[in-house]
């Protein structure tokens, strides 16, 4: 007689192991956010739908940052300064610092002894110590995962800011414009390799931004945690 609990079509012993399950997980992770930058790609290469999304975006971003396309640098910066604060802010919060900390220590640990078992040919343990990096490895990818989920929508909304950069940009009067390093550069012609130059500029504001933003949140939010654990300590000390 068939298991009225057993799953139809499933046969006995074929359930996942949770190796597999979190394998599974991240290819559909992987497979989504592929096709996100599919699309992402296909946007920003295509003239006549980002000039759509730009027109659309315009309407919000030109008058907070258009500056009626006087300062186009400053637009560029502060653009790449709110993605930069926009998209570290949730990715602090979604992130799991205790569990990354122990996990960093734990990889030091394990490659001190590794090392110490190649060095002493150890084969047994290199072995046992091969699928514990294994395992060890899917629990790092899958911590990465949980956090990059909740970034995937500001992905998006990335994009849309990169087209009416695109779009704004293309409607400057003028295409030379004032860098620190260079005050005389073709927005619509200058490359670094196969970037174009802005959006190196764009990239280094996200990057700069969201990293003091991130270690100024995690300085406050550490050292709330850390007061609120004295004052709970003290109080049980009192009782």
């Amino acid at each position: 007689m068939t298991d009225p609990q057993q799953a139809p079509g499933r046969r006995p012993g074929m359930q996942k192991t949770p190796q597999q399950e979190a394998m599974s997980k991240m290819m559909r992770f992987q497979m989504i956010y592929m096709v996100i930058s599919f699309a992402s790609i296909f946007v920003i290469t295509n003239g006549t739908l980002r000039g759509y999304i730009g027109t659309y975006i315009g309407y919000v971003l030109m008058p907070a940052f258009g500056f009626n396309f006087q300062y186009p640098l400053l637009t560029i910066v502060l653009v790449g300064v709110l993605i930069g604060l926009i998209t570290s802010i949730p990715r602090y919060f979604f992130t799991d610092w205790l569990k990354m900390g122990k996990m960093q220590n734990r990889m030091r640990a394990f490659n001190k002894v590794i090392n110490q078992a190649y060095k002493s040919q150890q084969k047994d343990k290199i072995q046992k110590l091969q699928k514990m990096r294994m395992d060890m490895s899917m629990e790092q990818t899958t911590l990465s995962m949980n956090t990059m989920k909740p970034l995937m929508v500001f992905t998006i909304f990335t994009l849309l800011l990169i087209a009416w950069l695109y779009y704004f940009l293309d409607a400057l009067a003028y295409q030379v414009i004032a860098f620190p390093w260079d005050f005389e550069i073709n927005v619509a012609t200058a490359h670094l390799w196969l970037m174009p130059y802005w959006i190196m500029v764009y990239f280094i504001a996200i990057m700069v931004f969201g990293y003091l933003t991130t270690m100024i949140i995690k300085i406050f939010d550490f050292t709330y945690k850390v007061r609120k654990l004295e004052r709970s300590l003290e109080n049980a000390d009192y009782n």
